[in-house]
């Protein structure tokens, strides 16, 4: 990761919410790792599931997020989640079949930290000015 990168990433890492974030690259990649973060540790329907009433982090700004840095995969597997996840929901299905459906929805998100890093870096070269200047 290029030093320039680097501390666009540690200042998404520092800031609390997104309204602290000053350009629309700054709040997008906060959002993305705050996600990414949840779904690294509880897999990508409990992600979904934390985010379906977030007035922070609302899922609709969280597939949005994925997509401004270009991380068009990512933003349909959590597009789809949320469908399935409010199915989920309305049926009401056993622990069994919630279990089943969610590794079958948390294997649908394969990026890692490299792939957002990778996106990042992209955007920032591409359109630095949606990313505040570092110090």
């Amino acid at each position: 990761m290029s030093a320039h990168v680097e501390a666009i990433w540690n200042r998404a890492l520092d800031l609390a919410s997104p309204a602290e974030a000053s350009r629309p690259g700054d709040v997008a990649l906060l959002t993305v790792l705050t996600f990414h973060g949840l779904v690294t540790n509880g897999g990508l329907l409990n992600a979904v599931e934390l985010h379906a009433y977030d007035d922070v982090y609302p899922s609709d700004a969280v597939v949005e997020a994925y997509r401004f840095l270009g991380l068009e995969d990512a933003a349909a597997a959590i597009d789809n989640a949320v469908l399935e996840q409010r199915d989920l929901v309305v049926r009401g299905d056993d622990d069994d079949d919630v279990a089943d459906a969610a590794e079958r929805i948390d294997a649908t998100y394969t990026l890692d930290d490299d792939d957002i890093e990778a996106a990042l870096a992209v955007a920032v070269r591409n359109d630095p000015d949606d990313f505040a200047p570092v110090d």
